[in-house]
């Protein structure tokens, strides 16, 4: 009879153990599964920052930073569960959405409104818009 129970709890232990290991892979396979729909959105913007031509004020660059900006808030809801192999996912998705970052960063052209430094005097600078120079050139 001991032996019987024995087997039952046996039989319990393997079925919770299989059950763990079904939903350990299953939040595996989600984690990166949501990692992976980030790095498709990542390269299809990407691509748009690699033609985008415009000053910073654009709509379309104002739009690509945003959305490039939700793809990190993306990636910071993404649980790694202690797996190495998310983190290591996530960590190369987050990689590749700060380069597209930085390329627009570096893509978008300073608007008119822009201050540009023009000379330092002591501790103070001096700060003028590109509308002053034509203003200067106007009453030249």
């Amino acid at each position: 009879m001991e032996d019987e129970s024995n087997q039952k709890n046996d039989k319990n232990t393997t079925h919770a153990n299989v059950s763990a290991d079904k939903a350990a892979e299953g939040l595996r396979q989600g984690a990166l599964s949501a990692i992976n729909s980030v790095a498709i959105d990542t390269q299809t913007l990407r691509e748009q920052v690699e033609h985008f031509d415009g000053p910073r004020s654009h709509p379309d660059c104002l739009r690509l930073e945003e959305e490039l900006t939700r793809l990190l808030l993306r990636l910071d809801a993404v649980d790694s569960f202690g797996l190495d192999e998310v983190r290591a996912e996530r960590r190369k998705a987050v990689a590749a959405v700060q380069s597209a970052i930085n390329l627009l960063g570096a893509s978008c052209a300073p608007d008119d409104r822009s201050l540009a430094l023009v000379a330092v005097e002591g501790d103070v600078a001096q700060l003028k818009t590109p509308s002053d120079d034509s203003k200067e050139n106007e009453r030249s």
